[in-house]
Order: C-alpha cells, then structure tokens, then sequence
C-alpha cells in the first residue's frame, strides 16, 4: 500500500474528530517532525540495514492503533484517558495519533535505547502540538510519553494506551515493508520472515475484542509474529485484549489466543 492510500485511510477514521485531523495535518507539515523522522531512516534503513522507521511506518502505526482503540471502545473498553477523566473520546484519538507518529523518533539520535531518548526529543514537539490544537493538558502529555516510552516492550506501561501503540507497531510487518533491508543482501531471520507477511488486517474478534490476522505464503512468517508482535502483546499485558491468527498457504491455521482461554 502506498502511502497515499494510508493518508486517506488514516484522514477517514478521523473523520469526526476535527482537532485529530488538524493535528493529522499539523504532523504531515512540521519541518521537525519531518526531518526527525527521515533522519531516523538514514539511521535505521541505510545505516542498519532494518525496516522504515520513518512516515510511513508512522502512518501505518497510527492507523492500526486507531482501529484498535475503536474496536475497544465499541467493546465498552475505555483507555486511561477516559477511565481516569482526563479526557475524552477525541483526547484519546490525539494522544494515539501524536504517540503512533512519534514513537520511533529517538532513532535519529540512536537505535540503542531510542525509545528514551524519543521521549526527551518529543517533549517539546507534543507541547507545541497539543497547543496548536488549544489543549493544555500535562496529564494527556504524560500519556503521549508513556506510548513512545513503552513502545517496544522493554518498559511496563500502565495505561491501555501504550498497549495499543506497542501492538499497532507489532503488527507493521508486511512484505513491502521489508523490501529494503531484504534487496541490500540483509540474509537473516528478521528480512526472510518478514518477506513471508503477505498481509495484516485488523477486525473484530472471536474470543478476544481484536483480532489480527496475518496471512502469509510461508510457514517463516511467524518467526515475526512470535518474536515480535507476541513479545510487545505479552511484555505489555494486552493479552485480554487481542487474539492473533496465522494463515499459512497451505498449511494449517495459527491461532494464539495467550491468557487461559
């Protein structure tokens, strides 16, 4: 999918939340928010040889993290923002759609701990933001830091909303996605998994509230799904929330399910 199409995608969930879709375009044009997030492409993409970690991914982990809260939310699932009063509805699309954009911006300083040093760089950028959208609230700025900060797993989040960033970003893994790192000769695990992801999609589930579902032309994709999405899903403590299956071409469908069911 080109980015383009996420746009749109990402633009028509928003579509009754006016200040999410100023901040949408506030994102799309800020100089530094830009130039973070291509800066953290040279790092990981041409320096590292890994996956984007730029705007699109960006894109893409917002988009999946907004399917996600709403899918809860028509489950009578309220994130902490809601829960505890410090916003509403639409404060919760924003605080998903600021922490999905910025989440990997510490990647421009360095991969090794870049989900701290995300939350240092995005500060000021969130401060700004939540202004430019007349929303003065450090609790919500706290909740924001929270998602880029727990991220990848390595620290224990308390709200529901940073469980949903670390899924979202888990479940960025299609083969496009990983074209790059596998066309520079990257031969490992991680680039021929990767390239086996022919598809993810996020709906309503059986016996979890979400379902993700991945399809995939060889049984190599869930070396992703179990080192990756699984690991975030389970560091985090979203099991209650998600069910994750695995279509193998020809091959018998995966299911996990976590917890005791």
């Amino acid at each position: 999918m080109k980015e383009n199409d996420i746009t749109k995608e990402l633009y028509s969930e928003l579509e009754k939340y006016e200040k999410a879709k100023m901040l949408l375009e506030l994102l799309e044009n800020d100089k530094e928010v830009n130039e973070l997030l291509e800066l953290s492409n040279i790092v990981t993409m041409l320096r590292l040889h890994m996956n984007d970690h730029g705007k699109m991914h960006s894109k893409i982990v917002a988009l999946n993290s907004i399917k996600i809260y709403k899918i809860l939310n028509q489950n009578k699932i309220l994130g902490n923002i809601q829960k505890e009063k410090i916003g509403g509805e639409e404060e919760e699309i924003i605080a998903l759609l600021i922490g999905s954009y910025l989440h990997d911006i510490g990647n421009s300083i360095s991969r090794e701990n870049h989900e701290l040093l995300g939350v240092i760089i995005a500060k000021p950028i969130v401060e700004r933001l939540l202004r430019e959208v007349k929303i003065e609230s450090f609790k919500l700025e706290g909740t924001i830091l929270e998602e880029i900060l727990c991220h990848m797993g390595h620290y224990i989040s308390s709200s529901l909303e940073a469980k949903i960033i670390a899924c979202a970003d888990g479940s960025d893994m299609t083969k496009g996605r990983a074209r790059i790192p596998y066309e520079s000769g990257k031969a490992d695990i991680h680039s021929f998994s990767a390239m086996a992801i022919d598809e993810v999609n996020i709906k309503n589930g059986e016996t979890k509230p979400v379902r993700i579902e991945i399809k995939m032309s060889d049984t190599a994709g869930i070396f992703q799904i179990e080192e990756i999405l699984n690991q975030k899903i389970k560091r985090l403590g979203f099991e209650d929330y998600v069910e994750v299956i695995a279509n193998v071409k020809n091959e018998k469908e995966v299911k996990y399910f976590y917890g005791k069911d």
